[in-house]
């Protein structure tokens, strides 16, 4: 018995899974080979990899893929055909399908930000899941996708990710979403198919969101949405009940300044 469980369960993932807190570096890998691109990995024909990619331990590169210059393809990733890693792009502990489009600087597979918190300090949970990213996928410069604590992080087919966006560790997003700037998605959050977040917007964690859900720009979201429903404001609410209360808002100040 523990007072703790939460805490006792990271350690036994940590004593099962005990590299999970030292990843495997691509970099290292590349200098143990005295090459950019380690002996083990697979690269299909039709591969390009500019000056200063690096390929690590049994990665797998599909045809006609670009790894671009300065970019890191790490331990055992897996990447389909003619994707497009952009310059200083890392992709780590992810499974990557086909025409994926990952922009410069964007960061997929590294650790989801999972703690313990206690009064002694807070204890660093093992993340031991992969980002899995579907075909016809298109991630923005600079934005970041963790990978799944214990499931995966998955990324469905055609969605599309605007720059500095964050998807946070266990987040499944469906199929042919668009996620505009500088908006995030929470731990273990769901979003359906045809979902749009327009920027700056967010999702709590563990808050699921049906097909076809529109969010407007700023809105924050933390409960779950039924599918085709509008939302906008902070918290947010349905469309229409959050626009009658900013126009509530504004006719009342506009009273002020006229008293």
């Amino acid at each position: 018995m523990t007072d703790a469980p939460h805490r006792a369960f990271a350690m036994a993932v940590g004593l099962l899974y005990p590299s999970a807190l030292e990843p495997c570096a691509a970099a290292a890998s590349a200098r143990e080979s005295g090459e950019l691109i380690h002996p083990t990995a697979e690269i299909a024909e039709g591969v390009t990899i500019e000056p200063g990619a690096i390929v690590g331990r049994e990665a797998r590169i599909g045809p006609g893929t670009t790894i671009a210059a300065g970019a890191i393809v790490g331990y055992r990733v897996f990447m389909g055909e003619r994707c497009y890693v952009g310059p200083g792009a890392s992709v780590t502990h992810a499974l990557i399908g086909d025409r994926v489009t990952l922009h410069a600087g964007s960061r997929i597979g590294q650790d989801g930000f999972g703690y313990d918190m206690s009064a002694e300090g807070h204890f660093k949970i093992p993340q031991i899941g992969r980002v899995v990213i579907d075909d016809d996928v298109e991630i923005g410069a600079n934005s970041t996708v963790d990978r799944g604590f214990l499931s995966d992080t998955k990324i469905g087919a055609g969605t599309k990710i605007d720059n500095l966006v964050q998807i946070a560790h266990n987040v499944v997003i469906g199929r042919h979403c668009i996620i505009v700037s500088q908006s995030g998605v929470a731990g273990s959050a769901q979003l359906g198919d045809f979902v749009i977040m327009g920027a700056h917007s967010g999702v709590v964690e563990h808050v699921k969101i049906g097909d076809g859900v529109l969010i407007a720009g700023m809105a924050h979201v933390k409960d779950d949405v039924p599918a085709g429903a509008r939302m906008g404001g902070t918290p947010a609410r349905p469309f229409k009940e959050w626009a009658r209360e900013v126009a509530a808002l504004r006719k009342l100040g506009k009273n002020g300044r006229d008293a």
